[in-house]
C-alpha cells in the first residue's frame, strides 16, 4: 500500500517541519532587527504577533507561515496521501529555492548576510535531502493541505 510507504517518512517529515520552524524563526528576528532600525521598537510578544500577521513589512514571511502551518497538518495524520513526501519537498524547494519567486526577493539577501538565517537554511536541506525525491508528475499542495476553515457548527433548535 502507497500509504504504508508515505507514512514511514513521517519521523523525516517531522525532521523537516522543526528545520523549517527554525528558519522561520531566524528570518522573523532578522526582519525584527531591520524593522526595528527602520521604523522603531517592536514590542514585546503580542505586538509582534500582531505585525507578523498584519504589517506589510512582514507580509513576505506568511507564505512560510502557511507552509509550516500545512505541514503540521499533514503530519496530525495517521496516514499520508500518495504522493506526499515528495511534494512536501517541493513546496519546500520551491519557497527557499525559487530565485524567481517573490519570497526569494527577501530571502536571498537575508540567506547571504545573516549567519543564523544560513545556519537554519542549511539544517533545512539537509532535512530536506532525508526525503526522497519523485520522479513523477508534481503532487498538488491542495491535495494534502487540510483544509484551515472551520465549518460552522449547527446550533440544536
Amino acid at each position: 500500500m502507497r500509504a504504508m510507504a508515505e507514512s514511514t517518512h513521517k519521523a523525516e517529515l517531522l525532521e523537516v517541519a522543526t528545520a523549517l520552524r527554525e528558519v522561520h524563526r531566524a528570518l522573523v528576528q532578522a526582519v525584527r532587527v531591520g524593522y526595528e532600525r527602520e521604523v522603531g521598537p517592536a514590542g514585546g510578544p503580542g505586538q509582534m504577533l500582531r505585525l507578523l500577521t498584519e504589517d506589510p513589512y512582514f507580509a513576505w514571511l506568511h507564505s512560510m507561515s502557511e507552509l509550516i502551518v500545512d505541514l503540521d497538518s499533514l503530519l496530525a495524520q495517521e496516514l499520508l496521501p500518495k504522493g506526499t513526501v515528495s511534494a512536501v519537498r517541493l513546496e519546500i524547494d520551491r519557497l527557499t529555492q525559487a530565485s524567481d519567486a517573490p519570497f526569494w526577493q527577501k530571502y536571498g539577501p537575508l540567506l547571504q548576510e545573516n549567519p543564523a538565517v544560513v545556519m537554519a537554511h542549511g539544517h533545512l536541506r539537509r532535512t530536506l535531502n532525508a526525503l526522497p525525491e519523485s520522479k513523477d508528475v508534481p503532487h498538488d499542495r491542495k491535495q494534502w493541505i487540510a483544509p484551515r476553515v472551520h465549518a460552522k457548527r449547527k446550533s440544536r433548535s
